[in-house]
């Protein structure tokens, strides 16, 4: 018997958190990860639909975990967005900052039947003190 995955259409809101949750709690921590990193604040401004999310900002200290993936704000939504690549590439070159644009590579539940994508975009900011 083939059990589904926790991130495929019919996973709910709860399994696809309770897998980033699992992700978070085995990822090392920014200490470990970045020792000259002393801070790292993520700002997530989102856009491209009508009635766009608030925008977020996490900020990161040494003992947190060096975890990077976020959900889509949207609860209807099984997207995520993973700025572990643009993090790993800013902090690997002691950079101070770096910018850019992600869009949600999920689906919303109004939209499944049509396989019409999210469309929310993430423009994100990420700014280091070392």
């Amino acid at each position: 018997m083939r059990l589904s995955s926790p991130t495929g259409p019919g996973a709910t809101r709860q399994e696809r958190a309770d897998k980033l949750r699992r992700e978070r709690a085995v990822a090392l921590t920014m200490r470990a990860s970045f020792p000259a990193v002393q801070q790292v604040r993520l700002e997530l401004q989102f856009g491209g639909t009508p009635n766009e999310p608030a925008a977020q900002a996490h900020v990161l200290h040494p003992p947190a975990r060096a975890f990077f993936d976020f959900p889509c704000p949207y609860a209807d939504c099984d997207g995520h967005f993973d700025l572990s690549d643009a993090v790993n590439g800013t902090l690997s070159v002691s950079a101070r900052q770096s910018a850019g644009v992600l869009g949600c590579n999920g689906l919303r539940s109004r939209d499944r039947a049509s396989k019409q994508p999210c469309q929310l975009q993430l423009n994100y900011r990420i700014i280091a003190t070392y």
